[in-house]
């Protein structure tokens, strides 16, 4: 990684060099200010680490007052440093003893009218202390976070000001003034202005070191070969922090982190592929940067292709009226889209590996494994003789025109021969055809395409080809699919698609259901955790259940009789289990409106129960049948009655 000897804040160094090195009290204390995120803290630490200090008298004692609330909070952190082995876990009760805590009180003159301005309560927290202290030439107090302490400005700064002008004390201050001037104008009785007046004797900016810190992150990471490549990518990395307009580095260090351990999951062919390597490092700091400003959620990653689409309409229509073109600033343009424009070297409609993995990776903090393969698999950096013609034609920017119009025949061609059979293909292909048709890369008509591939559906279904798909998974493939954006779902006629693929779906679901039915009746005896997974909504970690049947009607399709028959042959405990699965299957109202239909069967399975616990009544057994319909049955029958009654209203 190439980088100047000299950093961006050098002249504050040499700055600190002097006043550290000032053979008296100079009175005053140097304030280092720069913005949130900007690296002081960073800064102060790596200045301090400079092997130039080992020569000197140099002693430093570093506290963050961030979240302090007390003086003694303060101290104890001193005392930590001076006296290590003291404050360490095994010598807690000793510490106690040899800290003798000496209590003394601080006269502040805050604004220099030779008045008290204030009595502070301080501890010192050591009976030598105030011994390594007095000597300016040994002890140099580093205190960070200003804005962040929770004692009032006045009081902290006076008690800073304390060791500056009655222990002769050098003193470097760190904050975000703005934070700190901001309280002061927002609150009347703030006196920063005054205390900062008699305190400070000079003010430095800390500016945002991006190589420096790009570098120093690097460092810490354990994996040589991501060392090796983030340290090539340093120019890259810093123009796409210049396009953000960013200058916090706070999410420098966790886009390294994150990057670290993308590249551990990936395979060894990929991990040889530079491009491929920098493409999954553009949408990294793309989007990290973007949720971490708060101009986007990362469930906003699926929306940038349709957004990229409405631009590129608008772009159009704006060309077409304006011949100029479209002003970037323009009102019309939405949040998403702003962002779209604002990394002009990336592609982040069409991120690699792909916009689902990426959602997935910011919003649950998983790396899908077997979606990134896919994706590899099936990009342009290892082109096979086996990659299917549709996943070439998907890449069609690649493609030279000759290659183009022969893949988009062929392509074509299996189409109308009904050679796709997964659903998720067949999703791609439409997509790709109507977007093709849309731009005017295809002859046939949108209306054209969109009557076919309903044929095409309606072929899979009589010839018993349509695959029935969970309905999350089914929802995946309106985005993506095998590792793969969906092209021009944005479309109208690919949205009509999509909702003639639900008719359908629906339709096998019902043919198939009595059937289905069966089978569950049997998977209730033989399995009770599947069959729990197949009649309610499970949430695990943020995992919605893959199975199909918490919205489809299924029950109704078993005789009641029957379920009853089987139920009666389980153990008790398993029965009750049963039942609170039942009564969770109707907790969503939105749910229950699909479930309707199931209340006839629910009444019949009450109905039921209630004939066998009269007719064993005074026995355990007709008790415990009892028990089954109060907290669970009942319940559940009032609610989905309720829901029928407004409906028909």
């Amino acid at each position: 990684m190439a980088q100047s000897n000299k950093s961006i804040n050098n002249h504050i160094e040499n700055y600190l060099d002097y006043y550290c090195g000032l053979s008296h009290a100079p009175r005053f204390a140097v304030l280092l200010k720069g913005q949130w995120g900007a690296g002081k803290t960073w800064f102060i630490n790596k200045y301090l680490e400079k092997p130039k200090h080992k020569g000197t008298n140099h002693k430093f004692l570093y506290v963050s007052l961030n979240g302090m609330t007390t003086f003694s909070d303060i101290e104890n952190a001193f005392f930590q440093q001076l006296h290590p082995v003291l404050s360490s876990k095994g010598m807690a009760i000793a510490g106690k003893i040899f800290k003798g805590l000496l209590k003394t009180t601080l006269k502040i003159d805050v604004d220099g009218d030779s008045k008290d301005d204030g009595t502070l309560s301080s501890q010192i927290p050591d009976i030598n202390l105030p011994e390594y202290l007095k000597n300016a030439d040994e002890r140099i107090l580093i205190f960070d976070d200003l804005e962040r302490c929770k004692i009032d400005i006045g009081n902290i700064l006076g008690y800073i000001n304390y060791f500056v002008e009655h222990q002769d004390l050098k003193v470097v201050i760190l904050a975000n003034e703005d934070e700190l001037l901001k309280r002061s104008n927002n609150d009347p009785s703030n006196n920063y202005h005054l205390i900062k007046e008699k305190l400070i004797g000079k003010t430095l900016e800390v500016s945002p070191d991006f190589q420096g810190a790009l570098s120093s992150f690097i460092s810490n990471l354990s994996d040589q070969s991501v060392k090796d490549f983030l340290g090539d990518q340093t120019e890259l990395m810093q123009e796409l922090y210049k396009q953000a307009e960013y200058e916090n580095l706070r999410i420098l260090g966790q886009i390294v982190l994150d990057y670290e351990r993308i590249f551990k999951v990936l395979p060894q062919k990929a991990q040889n592929k530079p491009e491929l390597l920098q493409d999954i490092l553009k949408p990294l700091m793309a989007f990290s940067i973007e949720i971490k400003r708060g101009t986007m959620l990362p469930k906003d990653i699926s929306k940038l292709q349709k957004e990229y689409a409405s631009a590129f309409v608008k772009q159009g229509r704006l060309n077409q009226a304006h011949p100029s073109g479209m002003n970037n600033n323009t009102e019309e343009q939405t949040s998403l889209q702003k962002i779209l424009g604002r990394y002009t070297i990336l592609n982040l409609d069409d991120p690699f590996p792909s916009t689902i993995w990426w959602q997935i990776f910011f919003d649950k903090g998983s790396l899908d494994e077997h979606e990134l393969e896919k994706s590899i698999s099936n990009s342009k950096y290892f082109p096979d003789k086996n990659t299917p013609d549709w996943v070439r034609l998907w890449r069609f920017p690649d493609l030279s025109d000759d290659e183009f119009e022969y893949l988009l025949k062929k392509v074509e061609l299996e189409y109308s021969n009904r050679d796709f059979s997964e659903l998720g293909v067949i999703k791609h292909v439409t997509g790709l055809l109507l977007m093709f048709a849309d731009v005017g890369l295809y002859c046939k008509s949108k209306e054209d395409i969109l009557n076919d591939s309903k044929l095409y559906l309606d072929h899979l279904k009589d010839n018993d080809k349509f695959r029935r798909l969970p309905p999350s998974k089914v929802q995946d493939l309106l985005s993506g699919y095998d590792g793969l954006d969906v092209q021009g779902r944005e479309l109208t006629e690919f949205k009509e698609f999509c909702s003639y693929m639900d008719k359908i779906r629906g339709l096998v679901i019902a043919e198939n259901m009595p059937s289905a039915a069966q089978e569950l009746l049997i998977t209730m005896q033989g399995d009770l955790q599947k069959f729990f997974s197949l009649i309610r909504l499970s949430v695990c970690h943020g995992d919605v259940s893959d199975q199909g049947y918490y919205e489809v009607p299924i029950l109704k399709h078993i005789e009641p009789g029957a379920f009853i028959e089987k139920l009666l042959l389980m153990k008790f405990e398993d029965q009750r289990r049963i039942f609170w699965a039942l009564s969770d299957r109707y907790k969503s109202d939105h749910i229950n409106k699909k479930l309707i239909e199931e209340l006839e069967w629910l009444k019949s399975v009450e109905g039921l129960l209630l004939e066998e616990s009269n007719r064993k009544k005074g026995k355990v057994s007709g008790y415990c049948s009892k028990f089954l319909i109060g907290p669970y049955l009942t319940e559940v029958i009032e609610k989905l009655e309720k829901i029928k009654t407004a409906t028909q209203n």
